[in-house]
């Protein structure tokens, strides 16, 4: 009889599905054995995830980060979490139910931290501003050899001018924000990618964790009640700068190794037009229903520190806030802002010691569980760093990389068996 491609794919999807279930030998989490005010650990999302992708992203950080991380997902989710059940301010044990509390100290340090740094760094905004106004004043200079490879600088008003009106319209059509607000934001979108590209250029950290804030406030004064134009308009400013930041490093890596600048940036115009053409299918695909964002199999932290900031500043308002969480928000401050000076100006040595503000931030919005898994990529590559620094360390980031790659693509094909296997039985 005659092979059939069609029957081998779905035998050969129903196999690995049947390999990957819990019942087969291969549980998503183990259970660590201790209980947590009188529940266990792992109802306060504290268990070990056997998702090696996780352990391939804490290997990737620095081992700061890495037990900041575990740091701030045992004092979340063994002391915050417990205590606020008590006293009423969350629900119930459950991670979207912490979360929706631990989101507001977990922002409030991360805006705190971010917009500190960025603070100290004026000198490198103030160099920005003054880049940029050379650019639309046109000051002329002498020809220089990279001026072959390099875009003309009458590129990018040309494409402003051009592409600037189409965004506006976009914003307006898909979002619903205000057209004066869009014209607001695409200008601004420049001076955050100015400031954005300046900052990471000298300091190799891109200010995330401040631009996107920084433009929520900006847009929850312009817009107030708009909750999802504060979100878009500030996700388009704070994106753009953000985008261009990383969009220089890879033309610096690509110069580097040899690249011209020019066919580079060809390059990222055809990866823009592919990638808006097959991210939206892909993600709709992936997570089919938007709901389940926040919740513990998709934690989207930076979605929910998004969501936190809009609500409060477009939205709600600091008046439906629980009584503890305005509390937090004002602890939370505090401690990103001394975290930050700390980072700044401690005494070198004591550096290592200092816990991390993005790792402290970041723990409180994701499950426990993510911030473990995390500690031990991390704890495995830094123990490779002091006991094999020639043989193991060069070996961390390809190993580390094909465990988020090879994870991250196997996941992608289960969903699509899990789909194609809805479809059929539908069918």
């Amino acid at each position: 009889m005659a092979w059939n491609a069609a029957d081998g794919v779905q035998t050969f999807g129903n196999k690995l599905m049947h390999w990957l279930t819990p019942e087969s030998g291969i549980p998503a989490k183990l259970a660590l054995g201790f209980t947590v005010a009188g529940r266990k650990a792992a109802e306060w999302t504290l268990e070990l995830k056997t998702e090696l992708v996780l352990v391939g992203a804490g290997a990737l950080m620095s081992f700061r980060t890495a037990w900041s991380l575990l740091l701030g997902s045992l004092l979340t989710y063994g002391v915050l979490a417990p205590a606020m059940l008590a006293e009423g301010a969350i629900a119930q044990v459950k991670y979207s139910e912490i979360a929706k509390w631990t989101v507001w100290p977990g922002a409030a340090l991360l805006v705190a931290s971010g917009v500190t740094s960025f603070a100290l760094d004026w000198r490198s905004v103030a160099r920005s501003f003054s880049g940029l106004t050379a650019l639309f004043g046109g000051r002329r200079r002498e020809p220089e050899p990279i001026d072959a490879v390099e875009c003309p600088p009458s590129w990018f008003p040309l494409g402003f001018i051009l592409l600037g009106p189409l965004v506006v319209v976009l914003m307006t059509q898909l979002f619903q924000i205000p057209w004066w607000a869009g014209a607001i934001a695409v200008p601004l979108a420049v001076v955050m990618g100015f400031i954005a590209a300046r900052v990471t250029g000298e300091t190799d950290v891109t200010p995330t964790k401040a631009l996107g804030p920084v433009t929520q406030v900006i847009f929850g004064g312009l817009a107030p009640g708009n909750l999802t134009g504060n979100i878009m308009s500030a996700n388009v400013t704070g994106g753009i700068g953000l985008h261009a930041a990383d969009l220089l490093t890879t033309q610096k890596t690509g110069w580097l190794l040899g690249g011209s600048p020019r066919v580079q940036f060809f390059a990222q115009l055809i990866g823009v037009g592919v990638g808006a053409a097959l991210i939206v299918p892909a993600f709709n695909f992936l997570i089919p229903d938007p709901a389940s964002l926040g919740e513990e199999e998709w934690p989207a932290p930076s979605c929910l520190v998004w969501y936190g900031v809009s609500e409060v500043f477009a939205g709600k308002g600091f008046g439906a806030l629980h009584a503890t969480a305005k509390v937090a928000i004002g602890i939370g401050l505090l401690l990103g802002v001394a975290l930050a000076l700390l980072e700044k100006f401690a005494p070198k040595r004591l550096k290592p010691f200092i816990p991390s503000p993005s790792g402290l931030g970041i723990a409180m919005v994701i499950p426990g569980s993510n911030g473990i898994a995390m500690f031990l990529g991390g704890l495995g590559a830094e123990l490779l760093r002091r006991y094999a620094p020639h043989r193991g360390l060069p070996r961390v980031v390809p190993f580390a990389s094909g465990l988020i790659a090879g994870e991250s693509l196997m996941g992608v094909l289960i969903i699509a068996l899990k789909v194609a296997e809805v479809l059929r039985v539908s069918t």
